[in-house]
């Protein structure tokens, strides 16, 4: 297969366009496709490949299958911000769906790179990629870290409530023991990020509760910033806490009280303000 100078100019835009260092890299490394064989029907949007592995074919019949996929996301997801998707196939449903005003961002999941570096040869996803409306991913690159950051960011984490990962076409159901691990792993990261966020509304009530109680002492008492300016001034902190020892060194205590930082526990405050000693922090425990 090859490709115009027309068309090596598109795949390079394509690829600037990208934001996928790991996948642009792969794409550059590969001089020309070996597993798929392209075929270009009178349509301009019947474009096909065939798995020269095992002969099959991205869609049975492309036009229709565009179709029946676009007549899924009008009764299903219209209204959805962010979908997801296994399989890139010729990138055209992506381009279609779009034009919806409402739909913010479309994640694919392709593990067929050659797959790619034909279509960004063939048709122009830059300006899609470039506003990041359009993300492609290598789902090998994703371990469960990545997945998570992925799922947290501002155009996804408000959404993952809604998830749902859909197939492109028919081609894709041959890896779908690779695609159902994939999808268990990010249902479960969903479920880590509900509960690190909190998903009960009784959590909350005691959070704000605990606030109220809590709030006369935040706003009288000193807060961090305070105590960081107060121990930026200082080199020596002493630390006093209650016990037979305390009244036989309060002499040499009161001694270097105005060389050092006196921290002081509640129970030993009145010994302290006792023989004069003034300490810069003390104590008070609260039940």
């Amino acid at each position: 297969m090859k490709f115009s100078r027309d068309q090596k100019k598109l795949f390079s835009k394509n690829l600037k366009a990208l934001k996928n260092p790991f996948l642009e890299d792969r794409l550059k490394e590969l001089k020309k496709p070996v597993y798929f064989k392209l075929k270009q029907g009178k349509d301009k949007l019947d474009i096909n490949l065939q798995d020269l592995r095992d002969h099959s074919w991205l869609y049975k019949d492309t036009l229709n299958e565009l179709n029946e996929n676009l007549k899924v996301y009008n009764e299903k997801y219209i209204y959805y911000p962010v979908l997801y998707y296994w399989g890139f196939g010729n990138g055209l449903l992506y381009k279609t769906l779009l034009q919806n005003k409402h739909l913010q961002l479309i994640i694919v999941f392709e593990n067929e790179i050659e797959i790619l570096y034909i279509m960004f040869h063939l048709i122009d996803f830059s300006s899609e990629l470039e506003d990041r409306k359009l993300a492609v991913l290598d789902p090998k690159d994703l371990d469960k870290f990545a997945i998570q950051s992925l799922l947290s960011t501002v155009q996804t984490q408000p959404f993952v409530g809604v998830y749902s990962l859909e197939i492109q076409s028919l081609y894709y159901e041959k890896f779908k023991e690779e695609i159902v691990r994939f999808n268990q792993e990010v249902i479960f990261t969903i479920k880590y990020l509900h509960y690190y966020h909190g998903n009960d509304s009784k959590d909350a009530l005691i959070g704000i509760k605990q606030t109220t109680h809590n709030l006369y002492k935040m706003i009288t008492h000193p807060n961090v910033k305070a105590f960081y300016k107060r121990y930026a001034k200082v080199q020596n902190a002493i630390i006093v806490s209650t016990g037979p020892s305390l009244t036989k060194q309060l002499p040499l205590l009161k001694k270097y009280a105005n060389k050092a930082m006196i921290c002081c526990a509640d129970s030993a405050y009145s010994i302290l303000h006792a023989h004069g000693i003034k300490p810069g922090y003390r104590n008070i425990p609260t039940f």
